[in-house]
């Protein structure tokens, strides 16, 4: 019995195949921790999958969603028009590209407020196919800014 477990444990087929069923379930544990940390910190945040895929939406990000931003079929698109910006942050997010520092838009909301968005591709999510999570979105509620600096689509 010792003998076959030393012959899994040194790469044999239980071992290759238990650490291939096992990755999925770390990369999902992995997102969980993730979204439980930034809700914590009492950041309003949706986590992406590679295709755009919202993975989950915290609890402060969920008030936020139909303001400026809304879910439609799984994925996560500007509320009343179309943006080259969005989509390139959110393109260059999921393919792995860090985003300069302050870069995202700022839309506006119905209180005469604002939202910043910005796309952050997270850490080694192009580089590892098993990992479930690739792109985290912040959002940040503005005070009610200068028309001038919202961003048109």
């Amino acid at each position: 019995m010792a003998m076959a477990y030393q012959s899994d444990c040194e790469g044999g087929v239980g071992a290759g195949s238990a650490s291939a069923a096992l990755a999925p379930m770390l990369e999902g544990a992995r997102a969980r921790g993730v979204a439980d940390a930034l809700e914590i910190a009492g950041q309003a945040a949706i986590l992406l999958g590679g295709a755009g895929d919202v993975l989950h939406a915290g609890e402060s990000a969920k008030p936020l969603l139909g303001v400026g931003l809304r879910l439609s079929n799984g994925r996560l698109v500007l509320k009343n028009a179309r943006s080259r910006r969005f989509d390139r942050l959110l393109e260059s997010a999921l393919e792995g590209e860090e985003s300069p520092p302050g870069e995202g838009i700022i839309l506006p909301i119905p209180d005469g407020g604002a939202m910043r968005v910005r796309i952050l591709a997270f850490e080694g999510g192009k580089k590892n196919p098993a990992q479930l999570l690739k792109a985290i979105v912040l959002l940040e509620r503005l005070n009610p800014v200068h028309p001038a600096l919202v961003n048109t689509p």
